[in-house]
């Protein structure tokens, strides 16, 4: 099989570290977990079936209890997530920053010059190749589907917009919502990946270990990763891969309907039919590209997805005002450093305190905050006893309203306007949950790909490079979102309360908009114009409102977007598979087909299972489960820290 080729010869057939050959894994491998069948003299399956099974249990639990069980479902992983949140805020924000001083702190070590791999061996792939991949690999859909939408919900989002550093006016609330973006996209997104993959590098090119997520912890476990303990946590790694996975393609599959219908009014964005048909043709592309291997398949497929990337991005720059961008990218650079700190160890301490202790709904659940804490809470049984004796005509009246609830306006004007108590819940910790989901498949894949450079090159290019061209994509997208709802506004938002830039709150039918659609007469020539109040617009349609003010080239980068989002979701798809599938064999190369078609199909059907369940509640309850996976994970990263250090100081002789 083509699959898993990394050595640029062919290796000898005695090369104990050519996985590719059976006999070599099966050293590594336990002869009671070895499931190996046959049919007609066919290789069907070469794995191990305890970790193939507790995966597959997993996977294929939830999606029959998806399928079955609907929105409460989706409440109860809801309130899974609420109660993670809740207690662990501390813990998801603090690991990732010790993970980003540990990373950072290599390059001022002599482990930097250590290679993945033996001294003297050349990089596997070429520099544009391997960034390529690992871009391709690392973020997914997510530059389209959020580029636009998120610095938008923090901007103007009635009820969400965030308040995370001081801002004494509304150019400073633009660049704030650019800021959190990139603190979302930045080097703590991808410092779970760089860890993973320089622990799992090291570990199996020096020291010959086949390639699965249980070498890495060789360094802490020793012989115990070859028992339940290694299975357990190849299992978690497919488990959290697939999950991660998925909440991708769920994001992806809503714009690619909505894209297709913006270019062809005939296909309905919102049928469950096109849904699942792009989901499918989807999984089609990446088991196809998974079983053309790694040289073929996935190399040229990321090559063009970056390309393609790059065309959207440059073509987009030269159409709108240059000079305007790099302005806002060289701005946004520089917040970013000054505020990282204050940021990266933010757990909106007052926000969410404040939400247990006036009981705020947790969200998506019916649940309160308050019953999902640990510990003490009983501070609104004492407001409310204080209430109920209040005396008319005595000081000291409450903020409760109808003696059951604490309105936002309420403390909004006595303590200032503030984050949503559930804000950090939605946001951060969604996405630190997201991006440890995603650890296992990339930074395995990061490893793959990285044999033969040191890690220096590794920090510097798989995590310090994709970081600063993430930015500026974000800041591109970002930038021209935030101007077009400021010239929506300059047009439409005089009325009064139709804009509040203090809460970032904004009234659409004062501004002309009903049911996301421009209704007024002044609304609806300003969309002819091809400029919309994008924080009046459904979530999918803001990057295609954003390319409309250009003329001709509109229905271009449309198209551009189209091709991308379906190009970037194949390739997250086949990375995921591809990894699902070695871990499965445990390190063992050229796994038969049937087992990648087997752990593709998975896949898919997960992704349909979000969507029979409804995208929005599917992507939610999916959402939730990344953030639960990302707990367990979450303390398997700190280990993997130790094992990191341990092999590095093994290596250079200590």
């Amino acid at each position: 099989g083509m699959s898993g080729e990394n050595a640029p010869a062919k290796a000898p057939a005695n090369d104990p570290l050519d996985f590719k050959q059976e006999q070599n894994a099966l050293r590594f491998i336990r002869p009671s977990r070895w499931l190996a069948l046959d049919i007609a003299g066919k290789p069907v399956l070469r794995c191990n079936w305890v970790t193939s099974l507790l995966a597959s249990v997993v996977l294929w639990g939830f999606i029959i209890w998806a399928m079955a069980g609907g929105s409460t479902t989706q409440s109860e992983v809801g309130d899974w997530q609420s109660w993670v949140t809740i207690n662990f805020t501390w813990l998801y924000i603090g690991t990732q920053d010790v993970w980003f001083v540990f990373v950072l702190g290599l390059l001022f070590t002599k482990y930097r010059h250590i290679k993945l791999g033996k001294d003297d061996e050349e990089p596997a792939f070429g520099d544009y190749e391997w960034f390529s991949m690992l871009f391709a690999c690392g973020i997914g859909v997510g530059l389209y589907s959020l580029g636009v939408q998120e610095p938008m919900g923090y901007y103007r989002g009635t009820g969400y917009a965030a308040k995370k550093i001081p801002f004494d006016n509304d150019d400073q609330r633009a660049q704030q919502a650019i800021l959190i973006t990139l603190f979302h996209w930045g080097l703590h997104a991808w410092i779970p990946y760089v860890t993973v993959a320089l622990t799992l590098g090291v570990v199996c090119y020096r020291q010959g270990r086949p390639m699965t997520i249980r070498s890495a912890f060789y360094p802490v476990l020793g012989e115990n990763i070859y028992g339940l303990v290694g299975d357990l946590i190849d299992a978690l790694s497919i488990a959290c891969t697939t999950f991660g996975v998925c909440t991708s393609l769920g994001l992806g599959v809503g714009v690619i309907a909505t894209t297709m219908n913006r270019l062809n009014h005939n296909i309905n964005a919102d049928s469950e039919t096109v849904k699942s048909l792009i989901i499918w043709c989807i999984t089609a592309a990446a088991t196809t590209s998974v079983l053309c291997g790694l040289k073929v398949g996935i190399k040229n497929l990321s090559q063009i997805t970056f390309s393609i990337g790059l065309i959207f991005l440059f073509s987009l720059v030269l159409a709108d005002s240059p000079f305007f961008l790099m302005n806002s990218f060289v701005q946004s650079m520089g917040h970013y450093l000054q505020w990282i700190t204050v940021l990266g160890w933010d757990c909106d301490t007052w926000p969410q305190w404040t939400g247990v202790v006036t009981r705020a709904d947790n969200g998506w659940g019916s649940k309160t905050m308050a019953y999902l804490t640990w510990g003490r809470t009983g501070a609104y049984d004492a407001i409310q006893a204080a209430t109920a004796a209040y005396t008319a005509g005595e000081a000291g009246t409450t903020m409760l309203v109808a003696n059951t609830t604490i309105t936002a306006n309420n403390i909004a004007t006595a303590w200032g306007s503030t984050t949503g108590a559930q804000w950090i819940d939605y946001w951060t910790i969604f996405y630190w949950g997201w991006w440890i989901s995603w650890a296992p498949f990339v930074g395995m894949f990061i490893a793959r790909i990285s044999r033969g450079r040191t890690v220096q090159q590794v920090i510097m290019g798989a995590f310090i490079a994709p970081c600063i061209f993430g930015f500026f994509f974000l800041t591109v997208l970002g930038t021209l979102g935030i101007k077009m709802q400021r010239v929506a506004e300059l047009a439409l938002g005089n009325d009064s309360g139709a804009v509040d830039w203090e809460t970032g709150a904004v009234d659409c039918a004062k501004m002309g908009y009903t049911t996301s659609q421009p209704s007024s007469s002044a609304a609806i020539e300003l969309a002819n114009q091809g400029y919309y109040a994008l924080a009046c617009r459904a979530g999918n349609d803001q990057i295609l409102d954003m390319v409309e003010p250009y003329g001709s080239l509109s229905r271009w980068f449309q198209l551009l977007i189209l091709v991308g989002v379906i190009l970037y979701f194949v390739t997250s798809s086949d990375s995921g598979s591809y990894v699902d599938d070695l871990v499965s064999s445990q390190g063992y190369e050229a796994p038969p087909p049937f087992q990648k078609i087997y752990w593709a199909c998975t896949e898919g059907a997960l992704a349909q299972a979000l969507v029979t369940m409804g995208t929005e509640g599917g992507l939610k309850a999916v959402r939730s489960i990344s953030i639960v996976a990302g707990l367990p994970y979450t303390l398997a990263i700190n280990f993997m820290m130790v094992a990191l250090w341990r092999v590095l100081k093994e290596e250079s002789g200590e």
